[in-house]
């Protein structure tokens, strides 16, 4: 006999076992990155002493010829343990007794060993490529175009005379490929960039370009990253899925299937556009609307207010974003989340860009996120998982003592010197560094948890419908 949950139940054992994966699936992340210091170490005749997935107290721990395999408490990144390497006993503890004469490893195993780490993410990520290929990824096809639904009243691009229909040509001298969700697309650029202006170029009605250079504006709903105003509005049919009964649109004889053109005389690019005709105040408003065989026709409607709403409305729910699944190439996704990870870099060090350490992401975000995504459709876990692994390589491979990277740069140093480095040098600098990362990693995980507060002290929009007093009968 098969027993069925209660409801809240079943939801309390469905959000745990999305975490648990969720854990499963950085561990493994983790896990890749670590087994290639692992797997070089070994090739290279260094001496292993722990293979670990997280920093912190240990919960299980487990020696196997001679290396112990260990899940510490705090599940942030891992690490394996070579004494004959630059000293980290900050993170990784220290080095057992018989393991403190060991001869030290040649600069050429030290770089191996430091580079297969990233490699081993680089194929993972890969991994993850091939398999978006062959199973498909939803992909929202909104994005692309390059043509602005809307712009928003009172925002950098409308006092810099942009209007609805623009199509964008060049960014900063850079064509965009499409809106969003590319390192070259529309909102990148604008989020990404590094003047303290941007320029714009403008195909307006296919027989005018327009030039346009604006300066941006922080916008407090994304941690004060830079804003012109049309950002979340590409062109987008306004194609009405449904028509709330009782309301003016269903009075008005709008049906589902029918696509709003225009309204007042003004094109439609996007749905907001029919929100902002809606909000002007306007006793009345005159559509134009086109029907699924494609004929036109003329309809008036005067807005009103639901029994429970707060807003004016004509009662229609928009058709959502077309959602079709595609199949990048592992080449176009691996370049894609590489060419990300280097604007991020670039914007991150540019006095007049806008992004700074506090829109990074930690554990914690990357965590929220597979959650999030799991509970939307696995394949976009495996899409994310190409980002994460690359961003993984790339990152572990900056110069910076601690990272793959600083071991990298050390071995080299030795190799030109001839000679080792001074251990107590390098174990000062090691220790300098580990301090710096530990609060680097407060302060991403700081914000990731105040992003997620943000999130879910945030009202939730309501699922009722939109409720119309009955129509004055005509007499």
């Amino acid at each position: 006999m098969i027993a069925i949950l209660p409801a809240p139940w079943g939801d309390v054992l469905t959000i745990a076992g999305t975490v648990v994966v969720a854990l499963v699936l950085f561990g493994l992340t983790v896990a890749a990155h670590e087994f290639g210091h692992f797997w070089a170490a070994r090739k290279a005749g260094l001496v292993v002493e722990r293979f670990a997935i997280g920093f912190g107290p240990k919960i299980y721990g487990k020696v196997i010829h001679g290396v112990e395999w260990q899940v510490n408490l705090l599940p942030l990144g891992g690490f394996v343990q070579l004494p004959q390497m630059s000293p980290a006993e900050g993170l990784e503890g220290k080095a057992a007794e018989e393991h403190k004469d060991l001869p030290p490893a040649s600069p050429g195993a030290k770089i191996f060993t430091a580079l297969a780490g990233p490699v081993a993410s680089l194929a993972l990520g890969v991994a993850c490529a091939f398999g978006v290929w062959i199973l498909g990824v939803p992909t929202n096809m909104t994005y692309r175009t390059t043509t602005i639904g809307w712009v928003e009243a009172d925002s950098p691009a409308a006092r810099a005379g942009i209007l609805p229909g623009d199509k964008i040509l060049a960014i900063d001298g850079q064509r965009p490929e499409r809106w969003a969700g590319r390192p070259g697309a529309v909102v990148e650029s604008i989020l990404l960039g590094i003047n303290r202006d941007i320029l714009l170029e403008l195909d307006r009605d296919g027989h005018e370009v327009v030039t346009v250079r604006i300066v941006p504006e922080p916008d407090k709903a994304l941690e004060g990253l830079r804003r012109l105003g049309f950002e979340t509005y590409p062109s987008q049919a306004a194609l009405v899925d449904k028509v709330i009964e009782g309301g003016p649109a269903a009075r008005a004889g709008i049906h589902p299937g029918d696509r709003l053109v225009s309204v007042d005389g003004q094109k439609i690019w996007n749905p907001a556009a029919v929100k902002a005709a809606v909000e002007s105040g306007h006793d009345r408003l005159e559509f134009v609307v086109e029907d699924a065989e494609g004929h036109r026709r003329t309809v008036s409607l005067r807005p009103e207010q639901a029994i429970n709403r707060k807003d004016r409305m004509i009662g229609v729910v928009w058709k959502p974003s077309d959602m079709q699944i595609t199949r990048p190439t592992p080449q176009e996704q691996v370049g894609s989340a590489a060419g990300l990870v280097f604007r991020t870099l670039r914007a991150l060090v540019s006095p007049a860009s806008h992004v700074g350490v506090q829109h990074l992401s930690g554990p914690l975000g990357i965590f929220e996120r597979l959650v999030s995504l799991l509970q939307t459709d696995p394949r976009l876990v495996l899409y994310f998982s190409v980002i994460l692994n690359v961003n993984l390589a790339v990152l572990n491979l900056l110069p910076i003592p601690v990272l793959d990277g600083g071991h990298i740069l050390f071995s080299l140093v030795e190799a030109v010197r001839r000679r080792q480095l001074r251990a107590k040098t390098v174990e000062r600098i090691q220790t300098a560094f580990v301090i710096l990362l530990a609060g680097f990693f407060l302060l991403v995980t700081y914000h990731d948890s105040l992003r997620i507060k943000r999130r879910m002290d945030k009202p939730a929009e309501s699922t009722e419908m939109p409720v119309f007093r009955s129509a004055p009968e005509k007499k």
